[in-house]
């Protein structure tokens, strides 16, 4: 008989992960802590953490992955864990969260990805949220998922692990899309024909990336698309709005903005207009006005 899931290891005390923790603490499920701020953290050390939890959740930014899931494994003592990772972001060459995952931690462990409409700010005061979960070992899925529910995030499965590590990063690089579309106030008339185009766009690039274009019509695609395309609250679309309007930072860095650098290395950008715009306006300097030409022409 499968037994449930009482507590769980989070890693990353920042925003989302407390969100998150907050949620299951709401449902009485233990929760423990680390961060790399003193803190932020209930326990002391990686190994400390492991120790104590089969389930660990990845609540760090993508370029943290490695480090954090090679400790894990250095950690494990023979104790096999299960580790999700939240991150939607790449290495470079395009190396996706799962493929990280999968080479530090190997076949000693499962690993996975939850990728979906996620707000912290709405997880915190007990809103729902939703999410794709895919795993190297889907016999851990209804656990997981009974787990996720507990804190008001349902998931729906997916057999498909690298094509969910692929939908997730290009959300986020379409996110800043829809950010510039507000911050050149073009108008929702235009923000409906951009989610049209995005939609489209993204099904060809899963395609040619060799994987599921129909995880582009779910939660870890539209989906999330929806949430973040349209509120402040995403990072990703505080960045395109503030590119727009002239103002962002030239040292900002998003998953997003990481994302569209590491995409002109792996695809050929001609071939979607959108992400041939996005580069030419953030990488190559041209007018963000050229975000109002694709949706007049394409």
């Amino acid at each position: 008989m499968e037994q449930t899931i009482t507590n769980v290891g989070i890693i990353g005390g920042g925003e989302f992960g407390q969100a998150l923790g907050r949620a299951f603490h709401r449902q009485d499920i233990k929760v423990d802590f680390y961060d790399k701020e003193d803190e932020r953290s209930t326990v002391a050390t990686i190994e400390e953490l492991g120790a104590a939890n089969t389930v660990l959740l990845l609540c760090i930014p993508s370029w943290a992955n490695r480090e954090v899931a090679k400790e894990i494994a250095q950690a494990a003592q023979r104790k096999q864990h299960v580790v999700v990772s939240m991150a939607k972001g790449v290495e470079r060459h395009f190396v996706t969260m799962d493929k990280v995952l999968a080479s530090q931690l190997g076949q000693d462990h499962v690993y996975g990805l939850a990728y979906g409409p996620m707000i912290a700010e709405e997880l915190a005061v007990g809103r729902q949220a939703a999410g794709v979960l895919a795993l190297s070992d889907m016999s851990w899925y209804d656990r997981l998922s009974q787990l996720f529910a507990k804190a008001k995030v349902i998931v729906e499965p997916s057999s498909d692990l690298e094509g969910l590590g692929t939908c997730g990063v290009l959300k986020n690089v379409y996110a800043i899309a829809f950010g510039m579309n507000d911050g050149l106030h073009l108008g929702d008339n235009a923000k409906g024909r951009l989610a049209v185009l995005v939609l489209r766009e993204m099904k060809q690039l899963l395609i040619h990336l060799e994987t599921d274009p129909q995880l582009a019509e779910g939660l870890a695609g539209l989906g999330d698309l929806i949430t973040t395309g349209i509120t402040d609250a995403s990072f990703n679309y505080r960045v395109g709005k503030t590119i727009a309007e002239g103002i962002a930072d030239e040292g900002i860095h998003s998953e997003g903005l990481s994302t569209l650098k590491e995409l002109a290395e792996k695809v050929e950008l001609k071939r979607y207009p959108l992400l041939d715009a996005l580069n030419r306006m953030i990488y190559h300097y041209e007018p963000t006005s050229e975000l109002e030409k694709i949706l007049l022409s394409h």
